[in-house]
């Protein structure tokens, strides 16, 4: 009953606009998702009208204060794409063997957990994790449920998808040119694009489907004119956490670059860090099949 309410508020939003919409798998999002700030508008007065928390508007549209001036562009979010989900963590070991034998206790009572990879300062660790959760609530009932089952160490965090300047896999074609610019040149080939912001080469290569939205996207920090996008390995660590894995490579003329690789929510992002060990060279984020 909740997201039908909030699906007929934006249908209702979006006529009174004069906005089209697609339609996807379900769920529908207006083809310009952003607003022109008037005179007498505030933040408040925004959050309020589309229901999106101060805090979530100022980080998706990179503002430092609440003062916003008419005439400016906000981009309005989609808070079923960028909303945290709630992890529930049935403990965390140092060795494999012991998650794996926490993920048999639990199967013996019903409750399907799996293991997850995190690398911390160079060393791996194994998270046993039952479950990711769009409601708070629903994370701590399985908490409870664990600490029941005689794990004594159970907790829940929060992980938001996985992202590249707040676009994730889902958003609209339109948000990416909104959220990096107008890209001088693109060049089209089926459903990839290839975005030119400056004359040295792409910096955007952007997968879409039949209905505009992003399943795949390479971005090149070097290639943009925007400095919002992290172009440093130590700026990536800050950004998004521990990663799930890290491996070499062999990149530009046999030499080796390392790989900072995250998997949240059934999508993967790939960092390519250069042979310096510090500059990243590219992005990419992508739905996994």
């Amino acid at each position: 009953m909740k997201k039908f309410k909030r699906f007929m508020q934006v249908v209702l939003c979006t006529v009174l606009m004069g906005s089209i919409f697609y339609f996807g798998i379900g769920k529908a999002f207006a083809e310009d998702q952003s607003i022109t700030i008037k005179k007498g508008d505030t933040l408040y007065s925004i959050s309020k009208k589309y229901n999106i928390p101060i805090d979530i508007l100022k980080e998706y549209n990179q503002l430092t204060s609440n003062k916003i001036i008419a005439g400016k562009t906000l981009l309005i979010p989609d808070l079923e794409q960028i909303k945290p989900l709630y992890v529930a963590v049935a403990g965390s070991f140092s060795k494999k063997s012991n998650a794996d034998k926490r993920v048999a206790f639990l199967k013996k009572k019903d409750i399907e957990v799996i293991v997850v990879k995190k690398v911390i300062n160079g060393k791996n660790y194994y998270r046993v994790q039952a479950g990711a959760f769009a409601s708070k609530s629903k994370a701590e009932k399985m908490i409870t449920k664990l600490k029941k089952n005689g794990i004594k160490d159970a907790f829940f965090l929060t992980e938001k998808p996985l992202h590249i300047n707040g676009i994730t896999v889902g958003s609209s074609y339109n948000q990416l040119v909104q959220k990096l610019g107008k890209p001088t040149k693109t060049e089209n080939e089926k459903n990839i694009r290839s975005l030119y912001f400056t004359i040295e080469g792409v910096g955007v290569s952007v997968t879409v489907n039949a209905n505009d939205s992003i399943v795949q996207l390479q971005v090149y920090p070097e290639f943009l004119k925007t400095t919002s996008i992290p172009t440093e390995k130590s700026k990536i660590l800050d950004t998004y956490g521990h990663p799930n894995e890290v491996k070499i490579v062999s990149c530009y003329e046999s030499a080796e670059c390392e790989q900072i690789i995250y998997v949240f929510n059934k999508s993967q992002l790939i960092v390519q860090i250069d042979r310096d060990g510090k500059t990243v060279q590219y992005l990419d984020l992508r739905k996994m099949k």
